[in-house]
Formats: structure tokens, C-alpha cells, sequence
């Protein structure tokens, strides 16, 4: 929220943010950002102590009703006009729901610019109440259009954005995920240091790990390369205990928790060489990678197995090497570790000033 009220704000006399009630107070109060809606996804996403709240919202009737009026009162609370933008940064099932259902109040409200990004995530997260989420979300979204409203629509990776443009018959901008942070040196060491950073989760090749590292531990008997990786969540751990023990026991692995503060990522990523991404490609059919691109600003390297949508935007810009199967990774991790550390640099550096020039560029004929 914080880097695209940053990078989208340069466009506007004044921008807010605007979050979920459920927020953590001090989170919100530390990112400047006003309470406005309620949680419509404790059945997808449940939260801390959810299932013991009475409060929680349980229906999909209770949901769409509470999202319509959530958005009702915020236009009345702004005073929402005709010069004002509702970007939604990544819109959810609910909210896109309740933009449809409250058209009339839109109107009255001098139909005011709507801008809606699409990443292939909250868009589908309709809590079972449809067999094809998707085909709804964009039905809800050919309605909002047909009424005549401003809205301009932009996808998080190129692939998605070409789907929803045939979809849709309309023109998808490309967004991808903002970050704000600096290219940090190559560090000059005696070893190679390679990540696997964010929450660990079974689409993102957790189960993967094992195997890859251990490819590369063979390839590699003086562990010149050294591997840190974040572990599944609790509740998905406890059922994986018997691969947890054989991930400890390759030489030159740590482990780190599932959640990691901000400041410890950044140092993640500074003390690394390379980044792995050896995602599912059904999942990621259509999405992008964080860790793709916090990785690229921060002049870090990726390999990632072919057949995520994020790979296309890796083949362009060169932020890293598609591999074919997870024996090719190792291969690949290995060849890595070879190359001087100056070449990588200059490498590193030439993906993220690729990335951030077409990041502003693609923002700028989305927002304006």
C-alpha cells in the first residue's frame, strides 16, 4: 500500500489509503491508513481467532451487502466527485461486487475515474459461492464498463493482461508490482549464498527444496554455494515434519521462519547472490512473482522453472534464466556460482533499470 500510494500519488493533489477494519491498529496508524471496509475473506483467509468471532461476516449475502455499503459510505465520507480516482490496487471479488451494485451512487458522485488491477488473486475470491469465480469477476466488470463509468483496467503480468484483453474485448494495461528499494552491492565472498525468500507455501516449490538442494550438493562437495530459505507455515509444517528433518540435514542449508520483519528480508536479499523460484506453473498461470521483483531492484538474479506467467516478464527485462526442470536449476545454480562477480553486477544492474523505466512508463498510461 505504501509503495503505490508513493508512485501513484505523483499523479494527485492528495491520495488515501484506504483499509480494511480488521488492520491491526498500530499497522495502521504506521502506514497511514484509514479503516474503510470490512473483511469479507475469513473463509478463504482466516484470521487470527477468526472462527470464534461472532462478528465475522459468514454468507455471501452478508458479504455483498456489507461490501455495497461499505463503498456507499466512502463515497459519502470523501465526498467523492467527478475529479477523484478509486484505484483499487488489487481488487477483490467483493469490491468489484459491490462497484456494480452501487452504479446509481456513482453516478450521483459525478462518475469518478475507477481504476482496477487484477494480479489473478482476490479477483477469484468469491468463498466458493461460484464454480468459475473468474468468469464472474469479469462479467461484474463488463457491467461496470457498460454503465458508462470511467474505468481503466491493467493486469500484473503481460500474459494476464492479454488474456483479460480477449476476454473482456477491452484494453488491459500492464502493471507490475511496485517496489521502491535500491540495487545493493554483490558482496565479494569465499562462497555463494542462494535464496528462496518470502513465505514458504507448497505452490511456490517448497517440496521442491530437498531434491534441488541436494542435486546441487552433490554437484557441489566443498559447499562453495550455501542455500537460506524461509519454512512452511504452522499449520502446513506440522504436516511435514519427516521433509523438515531431511532439509536440516543437507550440509549448508538454514532454514529461517515463515514470517521475517521487513528489515531482515532487505538483509536477505542483501546478502545473497541469486534467488530461486521454482513455482508451480498451474497456479501461477496467470500471476506475477513479489519475489521476482523485489529481487530485480534489488540486483539479485533469479532462476525460475518455466511456466509461470512472471518468466515472460524475466525473459524481457533479464532479470534472471528460465529452467527447463528442477536437475536444470541445479545445473544452472552451479554455473552461477562461476561467473565473477562484476559481470553479475552489471547484469543485475541492466535488468532493473529496465524494470524501472517501464514500470513508470506502464503506470503512467494507466493512471493518466
Amino acid at each position: 500500500m505504501e509503495n503505490f500510494r508513493h508512485f501513484v500519488g505523483k499523479y494527485y493533489d492528495q491520495v488515501v489509503s484506504l483499509g480494511c477494519n480488521r488492520l491491526p491498529q498500530d499497522t495502521a496508524a504506521r502506514y497511514g491508513i484509514e479503516p474503510a471496509f470490512e473483511y469479507y475473506y475469513n473463509d478463504a483467509m482466516p484470521l487470527p481467532k477468526g472462527d470464534l468471532d461472532s462478528t465475522i461476516l459468514r454468507t455471501h449475502a452478508q458479504k455483498a451487502a456489507a461490501a455495497k455499503r461499505d463503498l456507499v459510505q466512502l463515497l459519502e465520507r470523501f465526498g467523492v466527485g467527478p475529479a477523484d480516482t478509486l484505484c483499487y490496487p488489487s481488487i477483490d471479488f467483493y469490491s468489484l461486487l459491490a462497484l456494480v451494485e452501487a452504479v446509481d451512487e456513482l453516478r450521483a458522485a459525478g462518475s469518478p475515474k475507477i481504476l482496477i488491477r487484477l494480479i489473478g488473486v482476490m479477483e477469484t475470491a468469491s468463498s466458493g459461492q461460484y464454480a468459475k469465480p473468474l468468469n464472474v469477476a469479469l462479467a461484474l466488470i463488463n457491467r461496470l464498463c457498460d454503465a458508462g463509468l470511467s474505468v481503466r483496467l491493467a493486469a500484473e503480468t503481460p500474459r494476464y493482461a492479454e488474456y483479460l484483453a480477449a476476454q473482456l474485448d477491452r484494453p488491459v494495461a500492464v502493471a507490475a508490482n511496485i517496489e521502491l528499494r535500491p540495487q545493493v552491492p554483490v558482496l565479494q565472498n569465499d562462497h555463494v549464498t542462494v535464496i528462496c525468500p518470502g513465505s514458504a507455501r507448497y505452490d511456490k516449490g517448497f517440496l521442491q527444496l530437498v531434491d534441488l538442494f541436494s542435486q546441487v550438493r552433490q554437484r557441489d562437495p566443498e559447499m562453495r554455494i550455501r542455500f537460506r530459505t524461509q519454512v512452511l507455515p504452522d499449520r502446513d509444517l506440522k504436516h511435514q515434519i519427516d521433509y523438515l528433518i531431511r532439509l536440516y540435514a543437507i550440509p549448508g542449508v538454514t532454514v529461517l521462519p515463515s514470517h521475517l520483519p521487513a528489515d531482515e528480508l532487505a538483509t536477505m536479499y542483501e546478502n545473497a547472490d541469486l534467488v530461486l523460484l521454482p513455482y508451480a506453473h498451474d497456479v501461477y498461470q496467470f500471476r506475477g512473482s513479489a519475489v521476482l521483483i523485489e529481487a530485480m531492484l534489488s540486483g539479485r538474479h533469479c532462476l525460475a522453472l518455466d511456466g509461470p506467467a512472471f518468466v515472460d516478464q524475466i525473459r524481457y527485462f533479464g532479470g534472471g534464466t528460465v529452467c527447463s526442470s528442477i536437475a536444470d536449476m541445479a545445473d544452472k545454480v552451479v554455473e552461477f556460482s562461476k561467473e565473477p562477480p562484476a559481470k553479475r553486477q552489471a547484469r543485475a544492474r541492466q535488468a532493473r533499470d529496465r524494470f524501472v523505466r517501464d514500470l513508470a512508463a506502464s503506470y503512467r498510461d494507466w493512471v493518466i
